[in-house]
């Protein structure tokens, strides 16, 4: 069988010339093509590799009659529909890892460039001035890093940092302290690192909890003089924050890779600000990176279309397509119990232990776990999590995975039942489908409820006394918040309790704060699901 592929976007040779060997392929290319354009041409081909430039839209996919495998020879996928690509069964795949290297050099160029005001002091030798005093530096050796998200990169840039003779403490809520000892940094939590580092670095993937993560209340926690750098995602800071934190001198200075808006906007204030550095997303963009990367998605797209391997797909479960369908559901399911578990968790998660039973999914525990694993690890903001990364992405945390029986205290059909441990704690949830596709958390903890895995849900532990609902929902009513479901369990009348309060909207942070000092609500947290 031969396979036909067009290329979007120039790839390096050794990757064309991977095209130009295999014998099952034909490949044409066709550059800067508008979705419009894409649609007329698609129609027969096999695979579609892109970079960022050219989008693929519902349009596109719509007319790709026989398209089997996008390949983004990159990171980003904002340019793919995704829903549309997985609605056609369409196999999506990008290149993480490519530039790994890249990315973490160019973050300590931004580092040292900032430090030493290179690019500041350049321009000014180049404008006729020889000005010394004025761009006197900083040295880092001796100071004290904070790294947000200790994925493939942050890990890089700490050891690099340390090479420097620096501090290296780092935010990461999937970073065990085993591990962290393993590379002799220290973890820390999100505010410790903000009161303590000299220099912060970003290297989080941009997600609904974390844009904005770096704005106004962070950045009042900082330590006066801090110097920021990101070269992740533009939308993890908070633009007008950082300019009048950099105005009032809280931060000295920022080096900024990424941008909220790109291409720039001219009239962007950061870019005539004196002490900030910017560059125009030049973090993946080097010659060896461009080569790995098309290397990369080259291979990946030959061996997704000859049925080798699909590593690196974001949107395809790993289990075999007869059984996608009946099992589809139920992998929605699993991965709102991990989900809900990251969110319930106290500290780091360093154990998850799971259990099927059921006739329809006895013998799908394996992508069962790697679901729950991505729903686990989806809301850390350290970058994207797949089915088929999930477990490596797991391993690099040192979570210790494994599938076990006898957690369920339950009687219903095909369960799903997970526990996970932390440092000083553990918890067990356990879930179903009922009618076959309505997903329900059954118990937690040996709290039988009912509770749909959706939306805002308030999770309180409490004594069950007469009058907590009506004194929480009048709390939430003042705001404005409807209670959409109250599903409670208990230990016995009068006992414990574990409420589960859906909501319509969003609950603020300074409500959750008072309601959890509402008597007899002993802890309350918000999950999103």
């Amino acid at each position: 069988m031969t396979f036909r592929l067009l290329v979007t976007d120039d790839l390096s040779p050794d990757a064309v010339a991977m095209l130009e060997a295999a014998p099952d392929v034909e490949f044409d290319v066709g550059k800067g093509l508008t979705p419009e354009q894409l649609a007329e041409r698609i129609g027969g081909y096999d695979a579609l590799l892109v970079r960022s430039s050219v989008r693929v839209t519902p349009e596109v996919i719509a007319a790709a009659s026989q398209l089997q495998v996008i390949g983004r020879a990159g990171v980003g996928v904002d340019n793919i529909d995704l829903p549309a690509a997985s609605e056609r069964g369409i196999v999506v795949m990008n290149t993480p890892g490519a530039n790994t290297v890249a990315a973490a050099e160019h973050t300590m160029a931004l580092l040292l460039a900032l430090c030493r005001n290179l690019p500041q002091a350049t321009a000014s030798l180049r404008s006729g001035k020889w000005e010394r005093k004025k761009y006197k530096g900083v040295e880092v050796r001796g100071k004290t890093l904070g790294i947000i998200g200790m994925g493939r990169i942050g890990r890089r840039v700490a050891r690099r940092s340390r090479a420097f003779g620096m501090e290296v403490i780092a935010f990461d809520p999937y970073l065990s302290d085993d591990r962290a000892h393993e590379m002799k940094i220290e973890r820390v939590g999100f505010e410790e690192l903000l009161q303590r580092s000299d220099f912060i670095t970003l290297h989080a993937a941009l997600t609904p909890k974390t844009r904005g993560m770096i704005g106004k209340e962070a950045l009042a926690m900082t330590k006066p003089g801090v110097r920021l750098v990101n070269a992740a995602r533009g939308g993890l800071i908070d633009e007008e924050a950082l300019i009048d934190a950099l105005n009032e001198g809280r931060v000295a200075g920022a080096a900024l890779d990424v941008l909220t808006q790109e291409p720039a906007d001219p009239d962007n204030p950061l870019l005539q600000m004196d002490n900030v550095v910017v560059t125009p997303h030049l973090a993946a963009s080097t010659f060896e990176a461009q080569r790995e990367v098309g290397i990369q998605v080259v291979q990946q797209v030959l061996d997704a279309l000859r049925g080798i391997d699909y590593r690196n797909a974001i949107n395809m479960p790993v289990v075999e397509g007869h059984l996608l369908k009946e099992l589809r559901p139920y992998l929605a399911l699993a991965e709102h119990l991990g989900s809900l578990q990251t969110q319930l968790a106290d500290d780091a998660i360093t154990r998850v232990e799971v259990a099927v039973e059921g006739d329809v999914i006895d013998e799908q525990v394996k992508p069962l776990t790697v679901a729950i694993l991505k729903g686990l690890l989806e809301p850390v903001p350290t970058g994207s999590v797949n089915y088929v990364n999930a477990p490596h992405v797991a391993m690099d945390r040192g979570i210790v995975v494994s599938q076990t029986s006898g957690l369920h205290t339950t009687d219903y059909p095909n369960i799903i039942s997970c526990r996970v441990e932390w440092n000083g704690g553990s918890r067990i949830v356990a879930a179903t489908l009922f009618s076959h596709d309505e997903p329900r958390i059954i118990d937690v903890d040996g709290f039988r409820v009912d509770v749909k895995p959706e939306g805002t849900i308030l999770v309180a532990s409490s004594h069950d006394e007469p009058g907590f609902i009506g004194k929480v929902g009048t709390m939430l009513g003042e705001l404005g918040i409807n209670i959409a479901t109250w599903r409670t369990g208990r230990s016995a009348p009068g006992g414990r309790a574990l409420s589960f309060i859906s909501v319509d909207s969003d609950v603020p942070d300074d409500m959750i704060a008072q309601l959890a000092t509402t008597p007899p609500i002993e802890r309350i947290t918000k999950v999103r699901l």
